[in-house]
């Protein structure tokens, strides 16, 4: 396992030296909270190691995600045009998504991550939620046992999901087999909207590490954290 460095020290500290490689993580967080924020500065960094990414999203073409990492200073295109990021949007036209259809889609990524793992090092599925509706509870308990096989096989894999949108049983199940588990909320200081970022579970770090860390994301200069004191949720 190496420890990679996220480029913001007060988050790599709050992590205990970096986030974990290879390892199963779970990002918890509302609509909003800044999953998919945190979620790209975590593919900056992998891609900067020199690992390759795939990212899964639910939430947003291939160049508004790439817009996206570039509107928190991080620049992907250098690594999307080298090969090293691929983007794979998942879209139900007419947005309307159905049983069927989640379980559909669940079934084949858990099928192209197994068929393509030779071709990528970090996974990142952005969101979980729109692929678990209504999904059987075998699938998921399969998907998950799929995914900590693929871990044991040197991948990382991330996971991002809303509360709201997962049975308390599953996000127990998560919890239980991720080795890094990360709750982002929203709050303010000083009446200024920021991230809540809480630590609920991290293996493999050695460092110290703190419970929590306060993150703004600002359009100058990105993803930074800012002092805890004065936090309301």
């Amino acid at each position: 396992m190496k420890m990679v460095k996220l480029g913001i020290r007060e988050l790599d500290d709050c992590l205990g030296g970096g986030f974990p490689h290879p390892s199963l993580a779970s990002v918890e967080g509302d609509h909003g909270a800044g999953k998919t924020a945190l979620t790209q500065q975590i593919v900056y960094s992998m891609l900067r190691e020199g690992l390759r990414v795939y990212v899964i999203t639910s939430e947003s073409t291939v160049k508004e995600y790439l817009t996206m990492m570039r509107s928190i200073k991080l620049d992907p295109y250098p690594y999307y045009l080298k090969g090293m990021l691929n983007i794979y949007p998942l879209h139900v036209e007419g947005g309307k998504w159905s049983r069927f259809l989640s379980s559909l889609f669940f079934k084949v990524t858990r099928n192209f991550l197994e068929l393509y793992k030779d071709r990528y090092d970090v996974v990142v599925i952005d969101s979980l939620s729109v692929l678990t509706v209504d999904t059987p509870p075998y699938e998921f308990l399969t998907f998950i046992t799929r995914m900590k096989n693929l871990v044991s096989d040197g991948k990382t894999i991330i996971l991002t999901f809303h509360p709201g949108c997962l049975r308390e049983n599953r996000i127990m199940k998560l919890k239980a087999s991720s080795d890094v588990y990360l709750v982002i909320s929203n709050g303010k200081v000083a009446g200024i909207p920021v991230k809540v970022l809480s630590v609920v579970k991290l293996w493999g770090t050695s460092g110290e590490r703190k419970e929590s860390v306060t993150l703004e994301v600002n359009p100058q200069l990105g993803l930074r954290v800012l002092p805890l004191g004065g936090v309301k949720i």
